[in-house]
């Protein structure tokens, strides 16, 4: 458990492609959202979700805050996380990932050092909501909206990062198959995920 780390979860997406709110899909015994804060909440005492303003999200013991507009995009949105949370390191992640380790996002904080950031890389793609942030990243984030820079995985070229490559990543996940960073983002994924979590309560 950290008390001078925090975490942020984004929830403030469209949801789009899966057709409602991933925050609120079933998975177990609670919601996608739940899930990760309990999770969360095994290694960090403060906990920060950002929703939509359209949103109506509440769980106890766990802040809520809102974004200015609904949608405007991740880089806003965690430049909010990063301004409410109470430690100037925190680390944050989306709701869309019903595995979310709370151990291995200790061990990316553990990975900052001098830096302003760790970025995992996984499948290719730099895991930006997924990462640890020190909480001057979100001036870096203002910065990026005020000229328009919505893409949150440009952050890499304004702040001191490291970028932790996926074969170091496996050594420390303790999760099958890198399923950590499984996002749910279509209705097929979210089927995928509730088999997922059957094979593992299964084991």
């Amino acid at each position: 458990m950290s008390d001078s780390v925090s975490a942020i979860i984004l929830a403030g997406g469209r949801s789009s492609r899966m057709g409602r709110l991933k925050a609120s899909l079933n998975f177990g015994s609670s919601t996608l959202l739940e899930c990760i804060v309990a999770e969360m909440k095994r290694a960090f005492n403060d906990i920060v979700i950002v929703a939509s303003p359209v949103d109506l999200i509440q769980i106890t013991g766990v802040r809520t805050i809102h974004d200015r507009a609904a949608y405007p995009g991740p880089v806003d949105a965690l430049e909010r996380g990063m301004l409410a949370m109470t430690n100037e390191i925190g680390f944050a992640c989306s709701c869309d990932v019903p595995f979310v380790s709370a151990d291995l996002a200790l061990a990316l904080t553990g990975m900052l050092g001098a830096h302003d950031a760790v970025i995992p890389h996984v499948d290719g793609k730099l895991q930006t909501l997924h990462a640890v942030y020190r909480k001057k990243c979100a001036k870096v984030l203002a910065t990026m909206r005020a000229k328009g820079e919505h893409r949150l995985h440009e952050i890499v070229k304004f702040a001191k990062r490291r970028i932790v490559p996926e074969d170091e990543l496996r050594a420390l996940d303790p999760k099958v198959d890198m399923r950590s960073f499984f996002n749910v983002n279509t209705p097929e994924d979210y089927q995928r995920a509730l088999k997922m979590m059957d094979e593992e309560f299964r084991r």
